[in-house]
């Protein structure tokens, strides 16, 4: 993944030229995309995760990263396990 506006992303593009550190570099590479890989736990991972807390100590998990059909399958998930879950609304304030 590389978000809109990075130096992946204009690399992806096909820029010809690209500026890093002050300097217009000309690109020589070729540039192919996969898919296949990615750098974040799958949901087994993530539920493995907050099950290795401790119940009593952990008060309450935030999800707030991720496509919305993604965190509401955590949520349920995390609340089959006895967890308290929130996926708070972008911009929402909560007091702790």
């Amino acid at each position: 993944f590389c978000a809109k506006g990075t130096l992946g992303d204009r690399l992806l593009r096909g820029d010809p030229i690209i500026r890093l550190r002050n300097r217009d570099l000309m690109v020589y590479a070729s540039i192919k995309k996969t898919d296949l890989l990615s750098g974040h736990g799958d949901h087994q991972d993530l539920v493995d995760t907050v099950k290795n807390q401790d119940l009593t100590k952990l008060k309450r998990v935030f999800l707030v990263h991720g496509e919305t059909k993604s965190m509401e399958l955590l949520s349920t998930a995390l609340k089959d396990e006895g967890y308290n879950v929130t996926i708070p609304e972008k911009g929402e304030v909560i007091e702790l």
